[in-house]
């Protein structure tokens, strides 16, 4: 919806040359990213389709993601069940080369399957969640 000076107009289609097919996941931080099955990452402007990368980042590091979750203006974070882990990557900005910064792993015979995070920027935590608990980590600076 376009928004007017009173009022919002009427519904358009957003997506103009980006293929959506097996899109699992998305975050919006004034582009729209979309995580696709296998790791690949559509980032949309104006939908539009905009390059996007992870430099520096392991070989096929986001193949098992599930989930990813984009701080405002910050970075992205990507959750591997497979792995109990979690992959930072910096904000790509206007260039859309992002930069592989870290990764948290998880390790515990407690830890079952991970299904979603959050991260809370202004608090300093990420939180992953299993089928049974909420695990808190403090994020690195």
């Amino acid at each position: 919806y376009e928004r007017l000076q009173n009022r919002y107009g009427v519904p358009s289609q957003y997506n103009v040359n980006g293929d959506l097919t097996g899109a699992i996941d998305m975050s919006i931080d004034g582009s729209v990213y979309v995580l696709k099955e296998g790791g690949t990452v559509i980032k949309l402007l104006r939908g539009e389709v905009q390059p996007f990368s992870i430099r520096n980042a392991p070989e096929n590091v986001l193949a098992d993601v599930t989930k990813m979750f984009k701080v405002t203006d910050g970075n992205f974070y990507f959750l591997d069940p497979k792995k109990n882990r979690i992959i930072v990557a910096s904000d790509g900005g206007l260039t859309g080369d992002s930069t592989y910064e870290r990764q948290y792993i998880l390790e515990s015979d407690q830890i079952g399957t991970l299904q979603d995070l959050y991260v809370d920027a202004e608090g300093n935590h990420l939180y992953v969640l299993d089928e049974k608990r909420v695990y808190d980590i403090e994020l690195t600076r």
